[in-house]
């Protein structure tokens, strides 16, 4: 099978801060497959984040890997792989190639993606299902970037007058005080059955702060909090959960976790009141697929975001999440973020994600 690999950096419109740094740019590297004579084509994307994703530490031994990759699949054939790739199960370990990624999800998510692409015609078309026919849309939260006050500020004004329902925050960058305030004046205007408020940490407090900061959002009713804490601290995390003051949801916490039975384990242990998921993060498609299996044996409820695709990996990841009954508002978007994000059919219509044909 021929494939080849191409780099691209997406340029931030503004500046997207969290509490791990702020981002300007962010790389990507783009998977296309090719059928026997070349007339058709799939395409994946392979997303890092610089500091976040497992399987990156510098450019060189990801892409390195990439090329490792590149020289594997001349062995195999198409039929090969649509034969023992359990495309339908979605078998993490159903496929020896596919197992050599299991510490390589963004590769992994890529591979799969370019490969039900290309057996799919190589039309962008990931799964069949109702939203990659344009006949239904998926309801999505509004992300505010942390940023200053008045960049904060004007987020939040802009999302609500989209018709966002769900208003999601990045927090724990600048001053709590000032960000509770904003949340404060969410609230003000808006309430909790107006306007749902999601909270994501990025793990930016320890459990001096902690306690101070669940019990101050819960007084504006704040629907969820990602990661409040370092996603190593399992017992912090387990007695949040336990206690909470406000619903946990864990989302660094899933990465390397590569094993079912680890997977499966980490969810008992902590019991979250909910899972975010990332398939570039946590698995590709066939480890997001087994995380959900497993939430669902729980009874957590979850809902799928991004890792900062552009509209190539996001529009599989909508197709993917479509797969399932959407219960809740998913962390879905456009790639409007990026200056340079290539042509899209994904539009934003009063909080809803639609696909266009």
């Amino acid at each position: 099978m021929r494939a080849v690999v191409k780099k691209h950096t997406f340029n931030f419109i503004k500046p997207a801060g969290t509490s791990r740094g702020v981002l300007y740019t962010k790389d990507s590297w783009f998977l296309t497959l090719f059928n026997e004579d070349d007339s058709i084509s799939g395409t994946g994307e392979c997303s890092v984040i610089k500091g976040l994703s497992p399987d990156f530490v510098d450019e060189i031994s990801y892409e390195k890997k990439l090329n490792e990759v590149l020289e594997k699949l001349k062995e195999w054939s198409l039929s090969d792989f649509f034969s023992k790739l359990k495309v339908d199960s979605f078998t993490p370990n159903g496929n020896a190639f596919l197992g050599d990624l299991d510490s390589w999800p963004s590769l992994r998510f890529g591979l799969e993606c370019a490969l039900f692409d290309l057996n799919n015609k190589g039309c962008g078309i990931i799964f069949h299902n109702a939203f990659s026919r344009g006949e239904s849309s998926i309801p999505i939260n509004g992300l505010v970037w942390m940023g200053t006050k008045e960049f904060m500020l004007e987020q939040i004004d802009q999302k609500l007058a989209a018709g966002f329902k769900t208003i999601k925050l990045k927090i724990g960058a600048i001053d709590f005080n000032t960000e509770l305030g904003l949340i404060k004046g969410i609230r003000q205007k808006y309430s909790a059955d107006d306007i749902t408020i999601r909270v994501d940490a990025n793990g930016a407090f320890d459990e001096r702060s902690v306690y101070m900061v669940l019990k101050e959002l819960q007084r504006y009713k704040v629907h969820s909090i990602e990661q409040p804490v370092s996603p190593i601290k399992l017992s912090l995390l387990r007695e949040l959960a336990k206690e909470n003051i406000v619903p946990i949801a864990l989302d660094e916490s899933l990465i390397n976790q590569p094993l079912s039975s680890d997977k499966s384990a980490l969810l008992e242990e902590i019991r979250p009141q909910y899972i975010v998921l990332k398939p570039s993060l946590h698995g590709g498609i066939s480890g997001t697929a087994e995380w959900i299996r497993l939430a669902d044996k729980q009874a957590i409820p979850w809902w799928i975001t991004s890792a900062l695709e552009g509209s190539i990996g996001l529009a599989a990841i909508a197709q993917f999440t479509a797969n399932y009954p959407i219960i809740l508002p998913q962390g879905l978007g456009t790639g409007g973020i990026f200056s340079n994000n290539l042509p899209s059919n994904l539009v934003v219509t009063k909080g809803s994600l639609t696909m266009t044909l």
